[in-house]
């Protein structure tokens, strides 16, 4: 199948072109731009026709809570919204820090969503902070990056002992840049805003102090 994309604005991030003009496809594959019109001819009318975007740290409540957002409904969301490629967080219930858990829920990714889906992998057992994962099976398996989400790991020594393997792997690791004591109660960074309406504040300082460590 033949189709030709008229007046549309054609966006390129790669060359930083941002113009309207043409462009054709067949069977899927991009066959010419600007040239002339074969084919279904479709009249985008100055709507724009980019590639497609990855979304990256997604939360999809499968397993556990899918009644909130499935593999399925969290495609559809994202394939009406350009969205092609999305990478999942671990943080479900139970959290995917196991080969065989991941695999169960790229398995489910596949089987459900309309776009692509790469799972990420929680960094420590059950994003507890205290053991370490099986981080050269779970990316085998397909894990994209290691994160614990919004939890920090507070060991030192253990986080030390994620990145020092993590890195012999070259595998990505995602931290939260936190200080969790600093923060612990905290609604926004403190300033004129959180002064003037009497919200529990953070200072920046704890941000900071996680990107040190």
């Amino acid at each position: 199948m033949t189709l030709t994309f008229t007046n549309a604005r054609l966006i390129d991030p790669e060359n930083g072109t941002d113009a309207i003009g043409s462009l054709t496809v067949e069977d899927g594959v991009i066959t010419g731009i600007n040239t002339a019109p074969v084919g279904d001819v479709v009249d985008c009318a100055g709507k724009c026709l980019a590639p497609g975007i990855v979304d990256i740290g997604v939360k999809v409540c499968e397993p556990g809570e899918r009644h909130k957002e499935s593999y399925r409904t969290a495609g559809l969301a994202a394939a009406a919204g350009g969205v092609t490629t999305v990478v999942t967080r671990p943080d479900t219930m139970p959290a995917i820090d196991s080969p065989e858990v991941l695999e169960f829920v790229a398995r489910r990714a596949r089987e459900a969503s309309q776009v692509r889906m790469i799972p990420m992998a929680a960094l420590t057992k059950g994003r507890e902070g205290r053991e370490m994962v099986e981080v050269g099976f779970l990316q085998d398996a397909g894990a994209a990056a290691f994160t614990d989400c919004d939890r920090v790991v507070t060991d030192t020594k253990v986080f030390a002992r994620c990145l020092t393997y993590a890195r012999s792997l070259n595998a990505l690791v995602i931290a939260h840049p936190q200080d969790p004591v600093m923060s612990k109660g905290a609604a926004v960074t403190s300033g004129k805003f959180a002064s003037l309406r009497g919200l529990p504040a953070v200072s920046p300082m704890a941000e900071r102090m996680g990107l040190e460590r």
